[in-house]
């Protein structure tokens, strides 16, 4: 009788293995459940969403990350972010705000900050 290296021949060998499938489901719903909301206070979608600069802050800030809830800094905060972000996009060769962009995401950020 040849001895099996994969372990299979020993009896239950596989035993634990038997609730993945549904460990990795419940992992899956539960991650997905999170994602719409992430990072908003409350759950809560973003604010005035149909305005051109809810619009700019969405198309220009997800090219790198998951779109913030304004409400998640303090204006102030913002402006100390903005332009990391600004840095970091010039960092990775994108390409920069425009003025007009600037201007909008920041009224934005400023009317929808906590």
């Amino acid at each position: 009788m040849s001895a099996c290296i994969c372990g299979s021949a020993v009896p239950g060998a596989n035993r634990g293995w038997k609730p993945l499938p549904q460990i990795v489901a419940v992992c899956l719903v539960a991650m997905l459940a999170g994602c719409s909301t992430a990072g908003r206070p409350g759950g809560t979608a973003l604010p005035d969403m149909d305005s051109a600069a809810a619009q700019t802050f969405v198309s220009r800030c997800s090219a790198c990350h998951s779109v913030p809830h304004p409400g998640r800094h303090s204006y102030q905060g913002w402006l100390y972010l903005v332009p990391l972000m600004e840095q970091r996009m010039a960092e990775r060769g994108m390409l920069p705000l425009t003025t007009e962009d600037r201007e909008l995401i920041l009224a934005y950020l400023q009317e929808n900050a906590r």
